[in-house]
């Protein structure tokens, strides 16, 4: 019997797959998100755009990410992008919002939690002059900026290195430790350092990986990823964050401990409601 991971690595073998062409892809995407997204970033930073101009900038720069890997598998590996979501003939819609629903709703029981153990730790920060604008930006372009990075490294990345092997235990560590390096240049790494948030780091990817191994398809990851983000920029976010934003609650310090261990028993509570309760008959 066929499982979904097999048929999500199967749509490697469609189109042009040489490897000649992944090493080709991935200094061609590694090219034009660096150089190019430097070039937006300071393009988009010079409009004058208020409250929300290095947050646009930051994202903008990100989204030379998405228009790198759609190119470079429309082109190079001529075949649809949509291969590296999902094997079925259109996106699952309901499984994005499936995704970003349940880890949304962990991610706000973990930061209660959070503040009933450590009172204190949560302000309440709201600028309602400053988060309404941010509200547009974040909801414009925050999942385009988690549909980026999941293409990427849960999507051609994973694909990519199937040519390799399709182990999954494999694939989600590499995937995992190529995702976790580029995050180790955020701020948080200096604050808090550099093992911890590695930890964190690679545990947030690992979630993601297993999640569209098992299921077979991106939307779950998608949604998952686009709704952490947007908690972060909207509801609670934490002192020395890369993207700084006004929102309604701030912590005055990222535990990072706190935050790895309820990363890990999220993921675990994930990982049992959706595919043992939501989609066990699928």
């Amino acid at each position: 019997m066929t499982t979904p991971a097999a048929r999500y690595l199967a749509a490697a073998d469609i189109g042009s797959n040489g490897w000649w062409r992944y090493v080709l892809g991935v200094i061609f995407i590694a090219a034009f998100w660096i150089i190019g997204g430097g070039y937006v970033y300071a393009w988009v930073l010079a409009i004058p755009l208020g409250a929300v101009s290095d947050f646009v900038a930051l994202n903008a720069s990100i989204l030379m990410l998405l228009v790198a890997v759609v190119i470079t598998v429309v082109v190079l590996h001529r075949r649809p992008w949509r291969t590296l979501i999902t094997p079925a003939p259109a996106i699952d819609w309901r499984r994005v919002v499936l995704g970003g629903t349940v880890w949304g709703v962990l991610l706000l029981l973990g930061a209660a939690v959070e503040s009933l153990i450590y009172p204190g730790r949560y302000t309440w920060t709201a600028d309602w002059s400053r988060w309404l604008p941010f509200v547009a930006a974040a909801l414009l372009l925050t999942p385009l900026q988690c549909l980026a990075e999941e293409l990427m490294f849960r999507g051609y990345l994973i694909q990519g290195l199937a040519r390799m092997s399709r182990h999954p235990v494999f694939l989600a560590l590499v995937s995992s430790i190529v995702f976790t390096l580029p995050h180790l240049l955020n701020p948080e790494v200096e604050a808090y350092g550099a093992w911890i948030m590695a930890a964190n780091y690679f545990a947030m990817a690992l979630f993601f990986a297993t999640i569209a191994l098992r299921d077979g398809r991106l939307e779950l990851a998608i949604g998952a990823h686009t709704s952490n983000n947007l908690l972060l920029a909207l509801g609670v976010n934490y002192a020395d964050s890369v993207f700084e934003t006004p929102s309604l609650f701030t912590a005055n310090t990222l535990d990072p401990v706190y935050s790895l261990f309820t990363l890990l028993l999220g993921a675990a509570v994930f990982h049992l409601w959706v595919f043992r309760v939501r989609l066990s008959n699928e």
